[in-house]
């Protein structure tokens, strides 16, 4: 193995250490999907047209994607602040009146003492709020930088050619190691989208049958709040057991069971499709997908399997003489 090489790997290694060190793995995932994004679209469009367009039209297609998905996301903010009152309003005198069959003292009667409860929550924990908002914003500004920098490498890229010397050869070698995690996470990206899909549509399934209101509110929540980990699926969740609440207490109760059931189901369908993308076996992707989110949350879910991925690539590259 070459001084290069071995060089590579130890700066490769440098990287994953400080991203985790570092909590940067929200900008991390935010730039590997950006570059994704361009290198997937810009393949597809140089074996019909020029290099030249082919960049530009991706970035064309790359910031067309941002723009949908940013629109999206205000939407559903905005139809949240529309919708969830109304649900408020109709789960609070069915959850007190329940409270009171059952023998349980709820710290209001009316959807107004729970405002004002809720109010007086704020008012309590107001530095950790702020704590927290200022960790969200912090957490975006690192996601655009991670976007605007797979950009600028998208456009940075060079030719290929490099010279006889130390440092261009590792680059050539680092560029390597790069490459193959990045074809990892291009198989767990098209694993990840199929369980979105399949999670959406079974719950989208299962709110049409029992003719649950707020469809148009409850479908687009469980994709989109269920990105975020755990706490994502809590708060979707809570907003399907509470609209269910409203139609009765059976269906409440069934619909909890059938969230989770679904929700510890996805580890193993996460582990099982992940697994035959990356040709690897699904105990090994369940392990490392329960470590990633135990280390770095969400974007430890998708890293984990990719990195398991350039492992396996790596050491399967690397010849390895029989023992005398």
């Amino acid at each position: 193995m070459t001084r290069s090489r071995k060089i590579s790997y130890l700066l490769f290694g440098v990287m994953i250490a400080a991203v985790i060190a570092l909590g940067a793995g929200p900008m991390l995932l935010a730039g590997l999907f950006s570059y994704m994004i361009l290198d997937v679209v810009n393949r597809n469009l140089a074996q019909k047209t020029k290099k030249f367009y082919a960049r530009w039209l991706s970035f064309l297609v790359f910031s067309v994607t941002v723009f949908l998905v940013s629109h999206m996301f205000i939407s559903f903010v905005q139809r949240s602040l529309v919708t969830l009152p109304k649900i408020v309003v109709s789960v609070v005198p069915r959850a007190v009146e329940l409270a009171g069959q059952y023998g349980f003292a709820l710290p209001f009667e009316d959807a107004e003492e729970l405002r004002k409860v809720f109010i007086a929550t704020i008012q309590e924990n107001v530095r950790a709020i702020t704590k927290m908002s200022g960790l969200m914003s912090k957490r975006f500004f690192y996601i655009i930088v991670g976007m605007v920098i797979a950009a600028l490498c998208f456009f940075g890229e060079s030719n290929g050619s490099y010279r006889d010397n130390l440092f261009d050869a590792i680059r050539k070698e680092l560029s390597l190691r790069i490459g193959k995690f990045m074809e990892g996470f291009e198989k767990v990206v098209g694993a990840q989208l199929i369980i979105s899909g399949i999670n959406t549509i079974l719950t989208a399934i299962f709110l049409i049958i029992t003719d649950l209101p707020y469809l148009t509110f409850l479908i687009p929540a469980t994709f989109i709040v269920g990105i975020l980990p755990i706490l994502g699926n809590v708060i979707s969740n809570t907003f399907i057991v509470g609209t269910a609440l409203v139609v009765s207490p059976k269906l409440a109760v069934f619909a909890l069971g059938f969230l989770i059931v679904i929700h510890k189901m996805e580890y193993f369908l996460n582990s099982k499709i992940v697994g035959s993308n990356l040709n690897a076996p699904m105990w090994q992707t369940l392990i490392g997908i329960l470590v990633g989110e135990m280390v770095m949350g969400i974007p430890g879910i998708i890293l984990a399997p990719a990195l398991l991925y350039y492992i396996r690539e790596e050491m399967t590259a690397i010849p390895c003489a029989d023992n005398k």
